[in-house]
């Protein structure tokens, strides 16, 4: 018998060179859409919170979409702004025809939930996706839009080249953004899917059984190595922002990352793995609505 050799790492799933390689593509289609006369745009609403992160991701996005070809407006908002003013911002956007690709930045105002913003969002201009009812479409497979971070976490594991169907899939988290969408998505794919959440019991042995893992709790360092099967594809969703022991911030995922390395056999770094997808799925959701729309005009 041959010896049998273990890989000493984890082959990296790299977000970034797949979000680069789906950008490159995006660039041709915004030029196309141009050269029809016809300029992709993304509307994005941000209520002034004081969260300078908000602004600073809303400035990144412009830069990328201006890169892109893709027009950006941000509408801002006064701190404080009732849901009469954010509604009353939606709907303008909903009745402007030059706009067909709208989100929303969080956070909302305390006081309101973002249910009540989200679904004021029509549907056919959520790029987002999490309007409840393009959430709730994804389970008959007719979305117009499924939550970004979701399919970018099915994008990334589809990137491996590792099968769904038959596969034992498990999720650890399961909030109605992430979670549950990446649950029906990989159901979708006819894996056989566990959704876990914190009431789980021996969450252990539940995801010693997958084939894929997907890691969407919010808890740095949830899933350590002893919890994963040798081989499987792990994709760690969380994003956490946590003191090191020498008092430094940084962000970390919910996989314990120097551990699942050395067990899995394709994992996600955390930065550099689930969010460059995240980013790069609204914008191809914007340049097909863009799309749609000017399809649509044609017709008319």
């Amino acid at each position: 018998m041959g010896r049998i050799i273990v890989p000493m790492s984890a082959t990296p799933i790299d977000g970034r060179q797949l979000a680069d390689k789906t950008q490159q593509q995006l660039a041709v289609r915004t030029a196309a859409l141009r050269d029809r006369g016809f300029e992709p745009r993304l509307d994005a609403v941000l209520v002034e919170s004081g969260d300078n992160s908000a602004v600073v991701y809303a400035e990144n996005q412009a830069t990328t979409c201006e890169r892109l070809g893709i027009g950006y407006t941000l509408h801002r908002l006064p701190t404080g702004s009732p849901l009469e003013a954010i509604a009353g911002c939606l709907k303008s956007l909903e009745d402007d025809p030059l706009c067909h690709a709208i989100m929303v930045h969080l956070p909302i105002p305390a006081g309101i939930s973002a249910y009540q913003v989200q679904k004021r969002i029509p549907p056919e201009k959520d790029v987002e996706g999490v309007n409840p009812a393009n959430i709730g479409n994804v389970v008959y497979g007719r979305s117009l839009w499924a939550p970004c971070t979701a399919l970018a976490a099915l994008r990334l594991i589809e990137s491996t080249g590792v099968g769904l169907r038959g596969a034992n899939a498990v999720v650890v988290g399961a909030s109605n953004h992430v979670g549950k969408p990446i649950a029906v998505l990989l159901m979708r794919g006819e894996a056989t899917v566990v959704s876990c959440n914190k009431f789980s019991r021996n969450l252990s042995a539940l995801t010693r059984e997958a084939d894929i893992l997907v890691a969407a709790a919010g808890v740095p360092g949830l899933i350590t190595g002893d919890m994963v099967k040798p081989g499987a594809v792990v994709v760690d969703v969380g994003v956490n922002r946590v003191t090191d022991s020498e008092g430094n911030r940084k962000t970390v995922g919910d996989v314990a990352f120097d551990e699942v390395n050395k067990v899995a056999g394709f994992l996600s770094p955390v930065p550099g793995g689930v969010g460059p997808m995240t980013v790069t799925v609204l914008l191809t959701n914007v340049v097909e609505a863009a799309e749609n729309a000017a399809d649509a005009e044609i017709q008319t």
